[in-house]
């Protein structure tokens, strides 16, 4: 069961690849001003009619016509180098709020057009009443091909056991993180597949200095006060070209390309190699991690080396990244049963149904350094 954020209860392919941000930033600059060029076109055309009659007419009419246009010519003038002046000094005008309106931000992605980025240790738009109504607005967004990425904090991180005595134990940090990661699954499997390539979550280790929400060139920016969730605290509202704005999305690139981040689905498995077994011994398998030691389901290799058995098989994991980059972890496991009686049994147990819901004939098994 996750908590509210009041304390109350409550597998990847890699990316396509994107477009250079400055043509990104250029088509929706044009998208912008696409009204600007209509309503250009428009008075140029209505000047240059003005102009051609005055040189064409004498008296009052000529003068009329000719003063007519250059109104005209300068009203098009103003169009095109004053207004952008003001919109880019609008854009630059960072505001603060007195905390996140969720609500709001729901909207936002419902309607967006190009990205929506998230950069939190776990957020309860994905918790509780907004839950159903930001799933909706993501599902709106993925249909209309908007980049969707979001980046949350290793449950098993030290990190989130520092931020949960921020919080004076009063949230449970590591539960709702794992909340968070098991809606996200639920919700991208669910999800035709040309969408599912559009939404990536990756889970990082690191504490980050802020969080931000993101929705085209709308960004929200919060830190992390002592004694105080986030959203509850003054959030800065700003644009990506701003300095803030420039800082914060540095700073999620930087997480984003981590060696140590991970993918919503490396989260979920990891993958041995049994060295006691013939070529095609490499298996994807889930697990949990407790008091630093590795955990997995061994109900799927229980019944693969049902002959041999399982216990002290050797194994290897194999590590990669979210880059894809891999490391084989060269010292060699045994696989230990974990018996029911054993006295971790039961958290074990406990974590596996909080990670990946409820898990029904569980084998668990224990990874145990070879000697």
């Amino acid at each position: 069961m996750a908590q509210r954020r009041d304390g109350s209860r409550v597998e990847t392919d890699r990316p396509a690849r994107r477009p250079p941000d400055w043509w990104t930033r250029a088509v929706a600059r044009l998208r912008r001003r696409r009204y600007y060029i209509v309503v250009a076109v428009a008075l140029f055309s209505a000047a240059a009619f003005a102009i051609i009659a005055g040189t064409n007419s004498s008296g009052s009419l000529h003068d009329l016509s000719l003063n007519l246009g250059a109104d005209l010519v300068g009203t098009i003038l103003a169009i095109f180098l004053i207004a952008p002046i003001i919109e880019r000094a609008e854009l630059r005008r960072d505001s603060v709020l007195e905390r996140f309106d969720h609500s709001k931000f729901i909207r936002q992605v419902a309607g967006t057009r190009h990205r929506v980025l998230i950069l939190e240790l776990w957020t309860d738009l994905l918790q509780g009443s907004y839950q159903a109504r930001f799933l909706a607005a993501l599902g709106d967004a993925l249909q209309r091909h908007v980049e969707v990425r979001l980046l949350l904090l290793s449950p098993d991180a030290r990190a989130a056991e520092q931020r949960a005595d921020d919080l004076l134990r009063q949230t449970n940090v590591v539960e709702n993180i794992m909340d968070n990661l098991l809606v996200l699954h639920q919700f991208r499997r669910n999800l035709p597949d040309r969408q599912q390539s559009k939404i990536e979550v990756r889970i990082y280790s690191a504490l980050p200095p802020v969080q931000m929400y993101r929705v085209d060139d709308h960004v929200i920016v919060s830190f992390y006060p002592v004694n105080v969730t986030s959203w509850n605290a003054a959030q800065y509202q700003t644009n990506p070209q701003a300095q803030l704005g420039t800082f914060v999305g540095t700073k999620f690139d930087e997480l984003w390309e981590a060696a140590s981040t991970r993918t919503l689905d490396q989260y979920r498995r990891v993958t041995i190699e049994v060295l006691d077994a013939a070529p095609d011994g490499r298996h994807q398998v889930r697990f949990v991690n407790h008091d630093d030691e590795i955990y997995l389901n061994g109900r799927e290799l229980a019944s693969r080396y049902l002959d041999r058995g399982i216990r002290g098989l050797r194994v290897r994991l194999v590590d990669e990244n979210a880059k894809g980059e891999r490391r084989e972890r060269l010292e060699p496991y045994h696989l230990v049963p974990v018996a029911a009686t054993d006295q971790d049994h039961a958290r074990v147990a406990e974590l596996f149904t909080r990670k990946y819901g409820e898990e029904r004939g569980a084998v668990l098994l224990r990874l145990s350094p070879a000697p």
